[in-house]
């Protein structure tokens, strides 16, 4: 979830369980809940190390644990007091920073993404993928609550605009179903059998679904628009591929399935890039990516270049986003690992080793 819906949460929370007699302002209250929850995400920092790592290990890792929480909430609540050199609000500090923290780790389970809740007992990541990490209706109902909650001056009118919250994640989780259920149906009267199918939140409306079905070795995938609802975007040079890609989302009876191999369609190249996947190396993104597959193939001049992708956050009208791979010289030699950048056609970045 994005930065501004984390601190606004966060800062709703805090507002909804002020005590009677606090040892902290509101302002403060709402300032500390903001910023505790916008805390885990300081794990970005570790992309400016290790792109790589970065996605696999760090990012909803350590930072994003729950048994790692107290901790945290300690840290920022003595924080807090050394900043203040007010020693009596430790405790609710504490508490409010461990709040603000619970907020961010919940908002992030929601996407698709994937949590280590249970860092570092285990590295299991734990999704519910219904929500797309930035959805515009969850961030208006959050800054509803608070809204009235500041402005009613009860606690009441925060927790309200929770209860909504929480229910409108619910709707999400049954459209979710609905998608699978539709997708299910459509695969069956193209007599496909899929061994799983998916279901995952995207962008400009929680009517949008991308369906993923796995057969063997083959994916399937479609965009789905359970309902025709739309938020309608300006005709400017910056939002045309969004407009685009509104228009992507098929009715159920409009679905085309796209078929990919997960080691792509030229099969004299399966099996040199069956062991660049297997390449230690690349042992990260192995660990990251829930439906890898080829994201494209590039001969060009001197030099060779294998991509991979996780099916999971591409979108129809734009470049693959997670693609990482491996490029040599026409020539043979050593293959190279990289990363193309986000959104970008051919800007890569080497990595190491």
């Amino acid at each position: 979830m994005d930065l501004v819906t984390h601190a606004l949460l966060g800062a709703g929370v805090a507002h909804a369980t002020r005590p009677r007699r606090p040892s902290l302002s509101l302002r403060e209250r709402l300032s500390l809940g903001g910023l505790a929850a916008m805390f885990p995400d300081i794990d970005f920092l570790g992309f400016l190390i290790d792109p790589l790592r970065f996605i696999a290990d760090w990012h909803q890792g350590p930072t994003h644990s729950l048994v790692l929480l107290p901790l945290w909430a300690l840290l920022l609540g003595g924080l807090f007091v050394v900043a203040t050199g007010r020693r009596g609000t430790f405790a609710e500090a504490a508490l409010v920073s461990g709040l603000g923290l619970a907020t961010h780790i919940a908002a992030d389970v929601v996407t698709a993404y994937g949590t280590a809740l249970l860092y570092p007992l285990s590295a299991r990541r734990f999704s519910l993928a219904t929500t797309y990490v930035i959805d515009p209706l969850f961030t208006v109902i959050v800054l509803a609550g608070l809204a009235a909650g500041l402005r009613t001056g009860r606690r009441g009118a925060s927790l309200a605009g929770l209860a909504v919250l929480c229910l409108y994640v619910a709707g999400q989780a049954w459209l979710q179903q609905r998608a699978i259920e539709t997708g299910q149906a459509a695969a069956r009267a193209r007599s496909i059998e899929f061994t799983r199918l998916a279901a995952l939140p995207q962008p400009l409306s929680p009517f949008h679904w991308k369906l993923v079905g796995s057969v063997d070795e083959r994916y399937f995938e479609t965009y789905l628009a359970l309902a025709e609802v739309r938020i309608p975007l300006p005709d400017v040079p910056g939002l045309r591929r969004w407009s685009e890609l509104a228009t992507a989302y098929r009715p159920p009876a409009g679905l085309e399935w796209a078929s990919r191999h997960r080691l792509g369609e030229r099969t004299e190249l399966r099996e040199q890039i069956a062991a660049l996947w297997a390449d230690p190396r690349f042992a990260p993104y192995r660990r990251f990516a829930t439906y890898p597959a080829v994201s494209s193939v590039d001969s060009e001049g001197s030099e060779t270049c294998i991509w991979f992708t996780d099916l999971r956050y591409d979108l129809p009208t734009l470049p693959d986003t997670f693609r990482y791979g491996f490029c040599r010289s026409a020539g043979g030699g050593d293959w190279r690992l990289y990363r193309l950048r986000y959104f970008s056609e051919r800007e890569r970045q080497r990595l190491t080793p």
